[in-house]
């Protein structure tokens, strides 16, 4: 993550950037991971190579503590996108994402078994008109691991809601990205700063193992 000394010191100064920590159980929501967003080729795509790398390293040791994960993707029913509301108007990209297309899988190289849930979203929270709370509260989830794209929307807009919805969001630095290393840095900054604990992965993988291991 870019640092910016002077920045740094002014938000330290006034108190921003308190750690919240994990609490009693965490879940992996793995934040559109999906080919249209994975296929530089395509509209809303970037090369994500690294960042699914660090999140299959995630995926491995949230599988063998069994602990909850939550994929999700975008995709559009409506042949107006009527389902995108006015969001399609400002992202031509969004005409891409349609049901029952490749564009809206999750992309082949994650780790995606049966059992792990698949939430299809219509904007860029992981919250906003789906069953996410639901289901974290069923799994007695207090903590939310977010990894996935993009850092400046989706990512950004999924921890702040996970914050005001009372879940302690932690972001994953090296397995977030986006289509603009400015927007990725400034948004991680942001996040650190007052929404979320941004950590590597292999700080979160050592945290989860030692702290939700079960006991035999």
């Amino acid at each position: 993550m870019a640092r910016n000394e002077a920045d740094e010191t002014l938000f330290k100064e006034r108190g921003f950037g308190k750690l919240l920590g994990f609490g009693k159980k965490p879940g992996l929501v793995v934040v559109d991971i999906i080919t249209g967003f994975t296929d530089p080729t395509m509209p809303m795509g970037s090369d994500l190579t690294p960042q699914i790398s660090q999140v299959n390293k995630l995926l491995h040791t949230m599988h063998t503590l069994n602990l909850p994960i939550f994929f999700t993707t975008i995709s559009y029913d409506d042949d107006t996108l009527a389902d995108a509301g006015l969001w399609h108007q400002k992202m031509e990209g969004l005409h891409t994402l349609r049901t029952g297309t490749e564009a809206v899988k999750v992309d082949s190289r994650l780790d995606f078994r049966s059992g792990d849930s698949l939430i299809v979203k219509k904007y860029a929270s992981a919250f906003f008109g789906t069953d996410l709370i639901s289901r974290l509260n069923t799994n007695d989830i207090d903590t939310v691991i977010i990894v996935g794209c993009t850092t400046c929307g989706c990512i950004r807009a999924t921890a702040v809601d996970a914050l005001q919805y009372g879940y302690r969001p932690i972001v994953v630095e090296d397995a977030v990205g986006d289509r603009s290393s400015a927007s990725h840095e400034q948004s991680l900054f942001d996040l650190q700063q007052k929404y979320a604990d941004v950590i590597k992965t292999d700080q979160v993988i050592e945290t989860v193992t030692s702290k939700y291991a079960p006991i035999s």
